[in-house]
């Protein structure tokens, strides 16, 4: 399954930290950022990373060429107004070529075995319109609460989850149908907006359950991602 990874951010958060480094190549666990997730999305078997860097990635697009980490990289480069406009352009791109396709934050510490189940659990039959990572581990500032039926189907995100069953975590799973009948850019302001919408218009949107992970967004996020990532398998 190939897999697309959104790094258009500019990690304005972290900059006290890294000393003006790139979000992609901020070092957790002696490794920057993408390494983990490229060996997460490896681990679910994925050969081919579609990658949205922004107008300042060049140095993320040039240690990627010196260590592709096995993969095959298709870079893209833009500067994109939100979080949803930058899931779109690479939601449209893998959909040129892929019938399903696996999406992740750059910011998204996960397990790799974990992501590696994600993978496989969000495609089984019968296959949904597209799924979410979820975790109930919640350091995020602003989660995206979602209530889960007993079926492992989305019911309900943000305000409207009442149950609060657990937190999105920065990793998706979408088909080409989906894809295809994404709205304009200029549609959504946030990324939640729009799987709000999914779940409006009558999609099936599959939840997958995992177990910790970090969104590493803020400095104070810095000791929880250090502590998981130096578990992993590097």
């Amino acid at each position: 399954m190939n897999a697309g990874i959104i790094a258009a951010g500019h990690g304005s958060r972290l900059r006290g930290l890294g000393a003006g480094v790139p979000k992609p190549l901020f070092p957790v666990a002696g490794r920057p950022l993408i390494h983990w997730v490229a060996l997460g999305l490896r681990a679910a078997g994925t050969r081919s990373v579609t990658l949205l860097l922004n107008s300042s990635g060049d140095a993320v697009r040039a240690y990627l060429e010196r260590e592709p980490h096995g993969l095959d990289w298709t870079f893209l480069r833009q500067d994109t107004a939100s979080s949803w406009e930058s899931f779109r352009l690479v939601s449209r791109t893998l959909a040129q070529g892929s019938e399903e396709f696996l999406l992740s934050t750059v910011d998204a510490l996960v397990p790799p075995a974990e992501t590696a189940r994600f993978a496989r659990e969000a495609a089984a039959a019968p296959r949904p319109d597209a799924a979410l990572a979820l975790t109930r581990f919640v350091e995020d500032e602003k989660p995206l609460w979602a209530d889960l039926d007993p079926d492992g189907r989305v019911s309900a995100l943000g305000p409207g989850a009442v149950r609060r069953d657990a937190v999105t975590c920065g990793v998706y799973y979408l088909t080409r149908g989906a894809a295809a009948v994404m709205p304009e850019a200029a549609a959504y302001g946030r990324l939640r907006d729009y799987w709000a919408a999914l779940l409006a218009g009558g999609r099936t949107v599959r939840g997958v359950l995992l177990s910790d992970t970090v969104d590493l967004d803020r400095a104070e996020d810095l000791p929880a991602a250090e502590r998981m990532a130096s578990c992993f398998d590097a």
